[in-house]
């Protein structure tokens, strides 16, 4: 479908005295090498110079920047054998192009008595237009507003090894918006952390040098997220049976949102009934093979009724559930159930899923209610692959690459 439109009108004479007087100059500013070579085999055409040139101007007018924000020949304009031209888009451009869901071009340039006149239009894929009902979702910010006003959340999460987990949970939460962010790790990981995190207040707990937490951690973990408007509780924790209780005992004490992923799933896995004790809202964002253990029914059956399983676990549990892969689902087990549209098969790599923790997280700490929270987290995270793939391509993509797209497709929620 059609996103966007540009288009452009140069005077050609304008073109002629800069290639007249400061030609070497000009061409280097202007133009990529392929270019210069394409306007050298037209004998240095002013018409051809010009044509480029406001072609050049008309897909900067598409992508809403102009000349500025991007440089010239991060636009480059080539032509088939035939001599009709395309488009090339590099670095800053790209960028822009992927933030509007735009995947294709096309391009026209004519000349009329003095002037080149070029048009330029720009295509994209449904999934590159945000509904009105998700961009609702996202409140507007108060420009007397201050860090607290954007949440205190808390990340218990990390064990030896899987220092990444709390790296991509903490920073997601960072990059979507939390005013303040507390990494809650073992003690014996706070010396990494406070390297790899600059912007999150690192909160080491006794861990007794085991690398990983224990039940000696649990009242300095309770103490720390008294305050707190959410906490996540999951990524690269490990599991065994201490860990099993230090979860239970959280889960029991804390009233406040909790989102429950990863090895946070599997801990409750052996008894999921605390589930239904908790006083807060719980946000489980389990895989398939997750929910499979949770359930005790294979990942093919899950597969096959994924919005059944999805909404039996939100009723059984009393939880929302965000069954994760493939079009994403997250219910409150009554009458929602959200089916995402975002994402792509590049998403599947390690620490995606940490990434989405610390979304989801962050939306709901910032007052954002539990089933929105999640459906934006979803939604968000899913337009922040699909704008990693533009740039790096569904093989090439790492979880950093989703990480640091977060702002821009949030972003496209505020447009």
């Amino acid at each position: 479908m059609v996103l966007k439109n540009g288009v452009d009108i140069v005077y050609i004479s304008r073109i002629e005295k800069l290639m007249r007087n400061k030609k070497d100059r000009f061409y280097n500013r202007i133009f990529t090498p392929d270019e210069i070579k394409y306007i050298e085999e037209k004998n240095h055409s002013p018409q051809t110079a010009a044509g480029i040139f406001a072609a050049k101007e008309a897909i900067s007018k598409l992508l809403g920047t102009g000349i500025g924000k991007i440089n010239w020949k991060h636009i480059e304009i080539l032509h088939e054998e035939e001599g009709k031209p395309y488009v090339n888009l590099y670095d800053e451009a790209l960028k822009f192009s992927g933030q509007l869901g735009i995947d294709e071009f096309s391009l026209s340039i004519s000349h009329e008595k003095e002037y080149a006149i070029a048009f330029a239009t720009g295509y994209g894929k449904n999934k590159g237009i945000v509904s009105k009902n998700i961009k609702g979702m996202l409140p507007r910010r108060d420009k007397f507003s201050h860090k607290g006003t954007f949440g205190r959340i808390g990340i218990i999460s990390g064990s030896l090894g899987m220092t990444g987990a709390t790296y991509l949970s903490s920073m997601a939460a960072l990059r979507t918006g939390s005013g303040l962010v507390y990494s809650i790790v073992p003690d014996s990981l706070k010396e990494v952390l406070s390297i790899k995190l600059t912007e999150a207040i690192i909160k080491p707990v006794e861990d007794r040098s085991t690398g990983h937490f224990t039940m000696d951690s649990f009242q300095q973990i309770i103490h720390i997220i008294e305050g707190m408007d959410a906490i996540a509780i999951g990524p690269g924790m490990g599991v065994d049976e201490e860990r099993v209780e230090l979860v239970r005992k959280i889960l029991l004490e804390y009233k406040k949102p909790v989102i429950l992923d990863a090895d946070g799933i599997n801990l409750i896995s052996l008894d999921p009934t605390i589930l239904m004790d908790r006083q807060g809202d719980t946000i489980i964002t389990p895989h398939p093979g997750e929910l499979s253990r949770l359930l005790g029914v294979s990942i093919g059956e899950i597969q096959k009724e994924r919005v059944e399983y999805s909404k039996f676990t939100s009723n059984k549990y009393n939880v929302i559930t965000v069954l994760k892969g493939a079009n994403t689902l997250v219910t409150d087990g009554k009458e929602k159930v959200y089916k995402n549209n975002t994402g792509n098969p590049g998403m599947a790599t390690a620490g995606s899923g940490d990434v989405l923790t610390g979304m989801i997280t962050s939306f709901i700490g910032q007052g954002i209610s539990p089933y929105e929270g999640a459906v934006l987290g979803v939604y968000c995270h899913g337009l922040a692959g699909d704008l990693a793939s533009r740039d790096k391509g569904e093989y090439g993509m790492i979880a950093r690459d989703i990480l640091d797209n977060i702002p821009y497709s949030i972003k496209k929620l505020e447009d």
